[in-house]
């Protein structure tokens, strides 16, 4: 069975205790974190600090998102915010695999997350190391965009690669109802959803969303 992952980037910024509290009504399980660094991608959102804020307030697992340069230099302070599930692009390092280690050294899952332009050909020697993987289904850190649907070829692609494996794919990028449910079939087991969860009736378009890919 598939999951919504609701985007926090996504929600109201001067209600976000609202937003929390209302995840937590409907029983979310995971809330998807983005750490935007304003050098690995154009924004800048959520450093540790805030992140940590939001854990102490929540029971919500944290799956949060490292768009940043130089990763190294963070996953320490990413680690401290209790956060339960990290993940590094792979674009980001030439060090992925000991990023890997270091995560799950700390009990945390470790996600590697690949750009629309990287093949999943790439993670071929990290499966073993890894407890998912994230295909960006837009590039990352540029709002606006739409569902790139080259990326439902990926994820059938990484299912097949993962094999026997307990790896979870994970999506993320312009995904509404529709698409949500294309991910599902395609493989996905965690579905990131900001904008399409958030806008309008948030309460109507996330039994929806879980509805579409159910």
């Amino acid at each position: 069975m598939a999951h919504i992952l609701p985007s926090i980037f996504g929600a109201d910024i001067l209600h976000l205790q609202e937003e929390i509290d209302f995840l937590e009504e409907e029983q979310t399980e995971i809330l998807h974190v983005d750490l935007m660094d304003g050098n690995f991608v154009s924004n800048i959102a959520f450093g540790p600090n805030q992140i940590a804020a939001m854990k102490q307030q929540s029971k919500m697992i944290f799956d949060v998102h490292m768009m940043v340069a130089h990763p190294q230099d963070h996953l320490d302070d990413v680690i401290d915010t209790g956060a339960e599930m990290i993940s590094v692009h792979y674009e980001s390092t030439p060090h992925i695999h000991s990023m890997m280690q270091k995560i799950r050294k700390a009990g945390r899952k470790a996600g590697v997350v690949i750009n629309p332009g990287t093949p999943e050909t790439v993670l071929d020697y990290l499966l073993d190391d890894i407890d998912y993987i994230l295909i960006m289904t837009i590039n990352p850190g540029q709002p606006g965009q739409t569902f790139i649907n080259k990326s439902l070829e990926k994820i059938r692609n990484t299912k097949e690669m993962i094999g026997e494996r307990t790896i979870q794919i994970e999506v993320d990028g312009g995904v509404n109802q529709k698409i949500a449910k294309e991910c599902a079939k395609a493989g996905a087991d965690l579905i990131v959803v900001g904008g399409a969860l958030f806008s309008n009736d948030k309460k109507i378009q996330y039994d929806a969303l879980k509805e579409a890919i159910n």
